[in-house]
């Protein structure tokens, strides 16, 4: 019996070894499960702007990369529902992050208004877009090559969508609805009636006549080997609406952008 104890007391040191050293090391791997951290120095923020626009001290106009939260009125027009909550939660996360941020550039630094593009942490190193996100204030959005939380951001909106939280109180609108003349950021659903292939893209018509555009060089990601067999299909399709030769379009950079419906 005096052997068979000796031998057990190193197995359970051995075994409070181990459970000490998951324990110290879990709250780690948690955080790195989520979204990947910006550990930059913190910079003052003079002002947000809206719910995912920021001014800097610096005088540095930002632009929050994964987010696109609905638009505030301007010129004489109205918001959009749901646009002063965005910009009331960003303002709250910065004054609970003591009015300083840490920002890390894009891979893509620069938006064609000249806003850097943008991940922001809070003073505890949590990401602000995925904050706003797990709120239901807006879209996640995926614009390579800024690609870096890609995951993590869907996460969150699905959280806040599963609990119909925000913009998630209500369904995508129907693609088949729209007048023709609408313009931004849109979230719509709709069945796919054709799909047509150019020299630069990949055609995808929904119902109603919206057309998603898909350059060949972001299909590549979408790993569908027969366009075709998209036909009949109900989808998601998130982006920014515009108009050319007389036909609303959609440009749809990312497979996590087009949702396929069962």
């Amino acid at each position: 019996m005096a052997v068979q104890t000796d031998e057990k007391a190193p197995q359970c040191g051995a075994f409070l070894f181990v459970l000490l050293f998951c324990l110290l090391i879990l709250p780690v791997s948690l955080k790195a499960s989520g979204c990947q951290p910006c550990n930059a120095d913190l910079q003052p923020v003079a002002r947000v702007i809206d719910g995912d626009t920021l001014l800097m001290r610096s005088g540095d106009k930002l632009r929050l990369i994964g987010i696109n939260t609905p638009e505030l009125g301007h010129w004489g027009k109205p918001g959009e529902p749901g646009a002063q909550a965005a910009k009331a939660l960003l303002q709250r996360l910065v004054r609970e992050s003591g009015g300083r941020l840490a920002l890390c550039p894009g891979v893509e630094k620069q938006d064609r208004y000249g806003r850097q593009l943008v991940h922001l942490s809070d003073n505890n190193r949590q990401s602000i877009a995925a904050q706003l996100l797990r709120q239901g204030v807006g879209w996640a959005i995926a614009v390579p090559p800024n690609l870096v939380n890609n995951g993590c951001y869907f996460a969150a909106e699905s959280r806040a969508r599963r609990e119909q939280l925000g913009i998630w109180k209500n369904p995508p609108a129907l693609a088949s609805g729209l007048r023709g003349d609408e313009t931004g950021f849109h979230h719509l659903r709709g069945r796919i009636v054709r799909v047509g292939e150019s020299r630069s893209a990949v055609w995808v018509n929904l119902e109603g006549g919206l057309a998603l555009r898909i350059t060949w060089k972001d299909w590549d990601a979408f790993r569908i080997d027969d366009p075709q067999a998209l036909v009949g299909r109900d989808v998601e399709a998130r982006g920014w609406l515009y108009k050319r030769k007389g036909e609303q379009r959609l440009r749809i950079r990312h497979p996590s952008s087009l949702r396929l419906l069962d």
